[in-house]
């Protein structure tokens, strides 16, 4: 991989990292919320930490090939679409304004800070993604030892 596209795939896994964090850390503040209790925002930290640590590992292992017998009825056979039916791949999808990234905007810094995840293969996707959730799920674990207990 040559520097520019290593650079693009540390984006990727950062970009994919603070997504799952914002998620899970909104999702244990929330929890804690409702408990009205510090300990359980530690617990939801810490559970949600462990959760992303397994699926990190269950998607890298998944990249790596192992599948676990008896279960490959989930994975579904692709259909064949007719040339004729196929929607264009470089036409997006209209969002609404809240789930609008970059890619959606035309500005000068959208080629420096925006990862087309088309241009690695499928490998090195689920690599980024198994990455990405194992530091996330660290991430969280190291939180939860810092948010102070009454």
């Amino acid at each position: 991989m040559d520097s520019k596209l290593r650079r693009a795939y540390f984006r990727l896994i950062y970009k994919r990292t603070f997504g799952y964090l914002s998620v899970t850390a909104a999702v244990s503040l929330i929890i804690g919320a409702l408990y009205g209790s510090s300990l359980y925002t530690v617990y939801a930290f810490s559970a949600l930490g462990a959760c992303m640590l397994c699926w990190g590992w269950f998607t890298y292992l998944i990249a790596t090939g192992f599948r676990l017998p008896g279960l490959e009825f989930w994975r579904k056979s692709k259909i064949k679409i007719p040339y004729i039916h196929r929607k264009d791949k470089t036409q997006r999808p209209h969002r609404p304004s809240f789930r609008m990234d970059s890619q959606d905007f035309d500005d000068d810094l959208t080629a420096e800070t925006v990862v087309d995840e088309e241009i690695f293969t499928k490998k090195q996707r689920d690599f980024a993604r198994a990455w990405a959730r194992a530091i996330c799920g660290a991430v969280l674990f190291a939180v939860s030892f810092f948010i102070p207990l009454p």
